[in-house]
């Protein structure tokens, strides 16, 4: 049987591809998603197809650098049905150079340089599950384009969120993962809060640990998990899912120093 349009578009996206050029690239909004975080979405005038959980690098010249100065960020939005804007989210980062021009420095209508796509943290449908998806602070974003990605291409596999963030005040996406978890049954949201041991929105109210990761886990029974935030959480939850079966291969991993 021929393949479809949508089938031959997302195998093309696997093929390698000539190495991403620097292009300038339109910032046409500017989301304040939280006091520390912002979504940036950005049209590219030489748009790439992209899978969902991969990111593109932003350089901006900053004063006294002899060179621009570039970082990685995630895509946050879907490719599909078009990928000619890409949103990326980026969070503040206390004496960063490049984030907090990012996220209050750069109004709609800004020009950016930005290169990708990149990395090899991705999922699509044909990935298959359930997912187990489990992010700390700015690591929900390339999480959020895979939640995204399944929304917009109408798939059902099931899909659990276990989301770390310091209050309900900085739950990236709160109101749209509130929306999206009454809306789809197959996807759940669960939050742990851990500078608030008060708010009902989180089920938790510490960090993640072995035991929570256990919870979901038995909720779930994933057959592909993907742990994105910092490293020691990062790899403290890969240790605990393989200590409860799950092999190697189906875990992937994305640290955000």
């Amino acid at each position: 049987m021929a393949d479809t349009v949508d089938q031959q578009a997302h195998r093309e996206a696997r093929i390698r591809r000539p190495a991403p050029v620097w292009q300038a690239g339109e910032v046409v909004e500017v989301i304040d998603e939280t006091p520390e975080t912002a979504s940036l979405r950005i049209r590219l005038p030489q748009p790439t197809q992209f899978l969902p959980g991969q990111y593109y690098n932003i350089r901006i010249p900053v004063e006294g650098r002899p060179r621009p100065i570039q970082r990685a960020y995630s895509v946050g939005s879907s490719p599909y049905p078009t990928f000619d804007v890409i949103e990326v989210g980026v969070k503040e980062m206390e004496g960063g150079l490049v984030s907090p021009v990012l996220v209050r420095q750069r109004p709609a209508g800004s020009i950016l340089e930005v290169r990708g796509p990149y990395g090899a943290f991705t999922w699509t449908d044909e990935d298959g599950g359930p997912v187990l998806l489990v992010g700390a602070g700015s690591g929900v974003v390339p999480l959020m384009a895979m939640i995204r990605y399944q929304v917009s291409r109408g798939t059902t596999i099931p899909m659990h969120l276990l989301f770390s963030s310091k209050s309900a005040e900085y739950v990236i996406y709160r109101d749209e993962l509130a929306q999206l978890a009454d809306t789809y049954s197959w996807l759940t949201v669960t939050h742990t809060f851990t500078r608030d041991r008060e708010d009902p929105l989180a089920r938790y109210h510490r960090r993640i640990d072995k035991e929570m990761v256990g919870d979901v886990y038995l909720e779930t029974l994933p057959g592909l998990a993907y742990l994105c935030g910092p490293p020691e959480m990062v790899d403290d939850c890969e240790r605990s899912l393989l200590e409860l079966g799950m092999e190697p291969a189906q875990i992937k991993t994305e640290k955000y120093d």
